[in-house]
């Protein structure tokens, strides 16, 4: 079966019109990536910690000084930028906070999610509890990951205290 020169032209411009929009999200995300772990690793510095463990979801980043057993957390939002971090040595333990509340819908109970946050618990001797908010409902419209990043994170930092 023999293709003519316009056949060709016309199913490597559809390929490379279908590819394009898929390698440009992806360099976008990429490089989105490596700037708030740049801004991470710079808060992490002004601690004289380095960042060697880490993950990205969306618009913040969480990571971990696994020597001097710190975690450190970075939020872009529109209008403001977060930066929390912990020591880990004043922190008795580490859970997920889901806040939600039920909705009726269909004769059904539905629970809906409006936050998910990590919670550390800190000594009495240290400051208060400290909290980093992976998700609120008013700032993204639907959960991408952070539940399952935050349970992930909160059983990696229960195993170092």
């Amino acid at each position: 079966m023999d293709l003519d020169l316009g056949t060709t032209l016309i199913g490597a411009v559809s390929v490379i019109l279908c590819v394009t929009p898929f390698v440009l999200v992806t360099r976008s995300v990429k490089k989105k990536e490596k700037a708030m772990l740049r801004s991470l690793n710079d808060f992490a510095e002004q601690d004289h910690c380095k960042i060697h463990e880490h993950e990205y979801v969306g618009d913040f980043i969480i990571g971990m000084d696994t020597g001097k057993r710190a975690v450190f957390f970075y939020k872009e939002e529109k209008v403001a930028t977060e930066k929390l971090s912990v020591n880990l040595k004043d922190v008795k333990n580490c859970k997920v906070s889901k806040i939600g509340k039920s909705v009726r819908k269909n004769g059904k109970v539905e629970q809906t999610i409006e936050r998910v946050e990590l919670v550390f618990n800190t000594s009495p001797s240290a400051s208060k509890g400290v909290v980093f908010e992976l998700f609120n409902s008013q700032n993204n419209l639907q959960l991408n990951g952070e539940l399952q990043t935050a349970e992930k994170w909160a059983d990696m930092i229960n195993a170092l205290v």
